[in-house]
């Protein structure tokens, strides 16, 4: 009897030897297939990183040449408006003189007639 016991017991844990590899093996396959998995996914997380970056570079560029041209847009608008100014600057100048030099004295009584009261309003 004795015998018999020790054949079953051995039986039995050469069963498990047997569960153990088969459960070891699947265990391996899985963390097979994770590892796997984990660094398909960390290429994914690289790719999209490198998307992202060359997406923002090319909205950066994209934004700044926007900004230029309508930094450009405004100083050709604001040049011309003022060449604009200086021109009817000028020409009221031009016709200031020719009048002043058509009525030499009428220009001299009106500067009078500003200066005094330039003179009357400083006083007070």
């Amino acid at each position: 009897m004795a015998d018999t016991t020790r054949t079953g017991t051995g039986s039995t844990a050469g069963g498990s030897n047997g569960r153990k590899s088969e459960t070891e093996k699947k265990a391996e396959a899985l963390s097979s297939d994770l590892n796997r998995e984990f660094e398909e996914l960390k290429a994914d997380v690289a790719e999209l990183s490198a998307r992202l970056s060359d997406l923002l570079r090319t909205g950066a560029r994209e934004g700044r040449d926007m900004l230029h041209e309508r930094a450009e847009h405004y100083r050709r608008e604001g040049k011309r408006q003022a060449d604009a100014a200086m021109a009817e600057a000028q020409a009221l100048s031009d016709d200031l003189s020719k009048s002043i030099s058509r009525n030499p004295l009428t220009a001299v009584l009106v500067a009078l007639g500003l200066g005094f009261l330039i003179g009357a309003i400083s006083r007070r």
